[in-house]
């Protein structure tokens, strides 16, 4: 809820309440008066956003509702400048109270945060903060309009020598030189969102910047190209955008030199339809940083594959990927499934329409080869595909020896007869080298099951594939499985049943 002060006696009418001297012995004397004000300090500062958390409007007023407890309190807030250095900029609609809380925080750094409504400010209110730019730790401009930023932006001209944190949603590259008269020597996180290619001028590089995220609709290449050359320290990068214009150079191998990123710690293209990773063969990392790609299943085949596989630093670091887990979900009810592959470093998540199921494959199996994995978990959360597209993803993987299927049973049926049988009418069967199998979800239909092992652990045998040491994980003895599971042990495939709620065993 927004406070409603709205003049200067509102914020100061706290000054009223009359000095405290509360005898300790007194039925109203409270614990909290023993506190020592350095660890009241440290609790009231506690209340404050953390950095790198947006600002809300009752950050803004943790001073002044602290302020308003008693008068002890109000002393100790007065004298704290750190707590009226949160300046949210809709939360206030009078610039002299902007001013008694600029005058309280004295020569603090100032975190500011201007968001919608920014049509409804006063320019005296924009002008007044414009004049504290040197003390500006943080600048966040959000607004939905272009219009508005481009009202908002030509107050903020002078220097911010000390600015860390800048994010202006949507960016208007037109203001790139005049942003704080470019002069932020320790900027080291920026986001840019909006603009394209209308934009005039180069886009914002700084040497020193550690995070960097770029949200546009189209960027020119040699712009961005520029970006990322002229921020070599970084260590999280994101990138999304539509479309990258005059690319022809970024199509034709080799066609510039590799943007090494050596700093590196995490890269995120996660934007579905939306990320152009026509850069990516370009830039080289370290394997071990953690990496997030996202892509429609229509973008396999183009442009998604190709521009990954090319890829040298991607590809060492998707061949060392031992161990994984595929998780499949439906966040839109006949819209949009995802399968999304995780492995420490590696997160490759593929969006596939209802209707690109029959014809679409939908893991990030199919972007990129993972020649050593040997262990893969698969968890159904809610979406479940086509018998056929199981077998083209097991093709991908042949090297699997240990599955764990956490599925419900249409999945668990259709994997067993996938794995078992080959529909391309060829001898062997896929995933020749599996030898461990874990069965451990919702199991239902537990007969159906265990026969359907029965005839993919048989199939396998047939075809000269090593036996299979497999656990099923159950709820609760039942006896009807007993027939089966003797007949899998005679084959040789060594099972373990193990139960999940043993108060449901029954004792004979």
């Amino acid at each position: 809820m927004r406070h409603s002060i709205n003049n200067v006696s509102d914020i100061d009418q706290a000054c009223s309440l009359p000095a405290m001297s509360t005898p300790q012995n007194s039925p109203q004397y409270s614990a909290v008066d023993k506190v020592p004000d350095d660890t009241l300090l440290e609790i009231f500062h506690h209340l404050l956003a953390p950095p790198g958390i947006a600002l809300q409007d009752s950050d803004t007023w943790v001073p002044v509702t602290l302020s308003h407890v008693c008068s002890s309190w109000r002393c100790l807030t007065l004298v704290s400048p750190l707590l009226w250095t949160n300046i949210f900029l809709p939360s206030f609609s009078d610039p002299d109270i902007l001013r008694q809380y600029l005058t309280r925080s004295i020569d603090a750094l100032l975190r500011v945060d201007i968001t919608t409504p920014i049509t409804s400010m006063p320019d005296a209110l924009v002008r007044t903060l414009s004049n504290q730019t040197y003390r500006f730790i943080s600048f966040h401009l959000y607004d939905v309009y272009a219009d508005t930023v481009e009202r908002v932006l030509p107050f903020f001209t002078s220097p911010a020598p000390v600015l860390r944190s800048l994010h202006i949603h949507p960016f208007l590259q037109a203001w790139v030189e005049t942003v704080f008269d470019n002069q932020m020597p320790l900027l080291t996180d920026m986001e840019i969102f909006g603009g394209g290619d209308e934009d005039n001028g180069p886009m914002l590089g700084r040497k020193n910047l550690t995070r960097l995220r770029v949200c546009m609709d189209y960027v020119e290449a040699e712009k961005l190209v520029n970006l990322l050359r002229a921020c070599p320290t970084l260590e999280s990068l994101d990138l999304s955008f539509r479309g990258l214009d005059s690319d022809d150079d970024l199509r034709r191998p080799g066609g510039i030199p590799m943007i090494p990123l050596k700093f590196l710690k995490e890269l995120h293209m996660d934007w579905p339809g939306v990320t152009d990773m026509t850069i990516f063969p370009y830039l080289s990392f370290p394997t071990t940083i953690t990496v997030k790609i996202g892509y429609f299943a229509h973008e396999l085949e183009e442009p998604v594959t190709p521009v990954l596989r090319n890829c040298a630093s991607l590809r060492e670091m998707v061949s060392d990927v031992k161990k994984a887990t595929l998780e499949l979900s439906q966040r839109l009810p006949n819209y949009k499934c995802i399968s999304t592959i995780r492995s420490p470093h590696l997160e490759i998540e593929v969006y596939s329409y209802r209707t690109d199921l029959e014809d679409r494959e939908f893991t990030g199996f199919s972007a990129m080869p993972f020649p050593a994995l040997s262990h893969l978990t698969i968890r159904d959360m809610g979406c479940s595909f086509p018998e056929h597209q199981w077998h083209r993803m097991f093709q991908r993987i042949p090297t699997i020896t240990h599955l764990e299927i956490c599925a419900k049973d249409a999945i668990t049926l259709a994997i067993l007869r996938v794995i078992g049988t080959d529909t391309s009418g060829a001898e062997t069967v896929l995933c020749p080298e599996l030898t461990h199998l874990v069965l451990s979800g919702e199991v239902d239909e537990r007969q159906a099951i265990c026969e359907e092992l029965l005839s993919c652990c048989l199939a396998r045998a047939a075809a000269g594939a090593p036996a299979i040491s497999c656990e099923i994980v159950l709820e609760a003895r039942d006896e009807i499985l007993a027939p089966v599971l003797v007949r899998l042990n005679e084959i040789g495939v060594r099972i373990t049943v193990r139960h999940t709620n043993p108060v449901l065993i029954q004792v004979e």
